[in-house]
């Protein structure tokens, strides 16, 4: 397969993992991050990854300005949600005939917001599964065996395009997966992460301890099952026991559970509670679905919505 030309938008913890391992097995990456200590450590020193299939380090070019990259085969959008104000103007100069835009943004609306701009010609909607952090600027850790991307396109068909991500993906260090309900997906990923990371950020505990109250357990099922109706409620087909699954599959794995809205709290960063389940909240409301308990949850983290302030 020819090498393809890649721009990762957004390359923290997850975009940087996979333009990293995209970079290491030859693809020519551009990394597009705001400048600042991350940006200029990958400028001196490389990006540093610490994987589960080994430590490495690549020079993918790294600019806050796409028009230096120009037309690219592929875009990885991966910013925080509320970033994309300043980023999806970003994309224009990477685009060409055929170029596919993959948003791994958290949620389940990533991917309507570019392609109301862009086009869904361009557009592909995912999600990706994968425990990372960034332990100091340029450097990203990556734990356990599961580094998995789920795709698809809007009406589940297979395509020539999700093929040739297929292709592009499918290295060492990624597990890609052609999905086709992608809405199944993005819903199912949510009834996991919205609940669980949102717990442990209010709770100020790791899911480990989270697990060890009282109630915990119970609190993470609520918040599930809001989450659960507010999609049966849309018309999105969910396993009839997804609850039951991401709930057990969530315990199974609490000692190494880590919340990217849990260290953007601890950082005194800006949160995505409101895309999240915030949205959960906003639309059970508007289709009269009880979300009670996620309610409680948005409203409690509310005020750190925008960053750090004291408690």
């Amino acid at each position: 397969m020819p090498k393809m030309k890649v721009a990762v938008i957004g390359p923290g913890s997850v975009g940087g993992y996979y333009g990293g391992v995209l970079a290491r097995h030859g693809e020519e990456v551009s990394l597009i991050a705001r400048p600042g200590a991350h940006f200029d450590a990958i400028k001196a020193n490389g990006l540093q990854l610490r994987t589960n299939w080994g430590d490495f380090t690549v020079n993918p070019q790294v600019t806050s300005d796409t028009r230096e990259v120009g037309p690219v085969d592929f875009v990885l959008y991966a910013v925080k949600l509320f970033h994309n104000e300043v980023a999806l103007p970003l994309i224009e100069p990477l685009l060409k005939d055929g170029t596919t835009v993959l948003t791994i943004q958290n949620g389940v609306d990533s991917a309507d917001v570019i392609a109301e701009r862009y086009g869904w010609e361009h557009v592909m909607a995912g999600a990706t599964y994968i425990e990372t952090g960034r332990p100091e600027p340029g450097v990203i850790h990556q734990s356990g065996p599961t580094a998995r991307i789920a795709f698809g396109e809007q009406d589940g068909s297979r395509t020539e395009r999700t093929e040739t991500v297929f292709n592009l993906l499918n290295k060492t260090g990624i597990q890609p997966e052609i999905g086709d309900d992608i809405a199944v997906t993005l819903w199912t990923k949510l009834v996991n992460v919205g609940p669980i990371g949102t717990v442990m950020t209010a709770s100020r505990g790791s899911f480990v301890e989270v697990l060890d109250s009282p109630w915990g357990e119970y609190t993470v099922r609520s918040v599930m099952e809001d989450v659960e109706r507010v999609a049966r409620a849309k018309g999105v087909n969910l396993a009839p026991d997804v609850v039951d699954e991401k709930l057990r599959d969530g315990i199974a794995e609490a000692a190494e559970a880590q919340a990217s809205l849990q260290g953007d709290f601890r950082a005194g960063n800006q949160l995505e509670i409101e895309h999240l389940l915030g949205m959960v909240v906003r639309e059970g409301r508007a289709l009269n679905v009880p979300v009670a308990a996620s309610a409680a949850l948005v409203t409690s983290l509310w005020k750190f919505r925008n960053g750090s302030v004291s408690e």
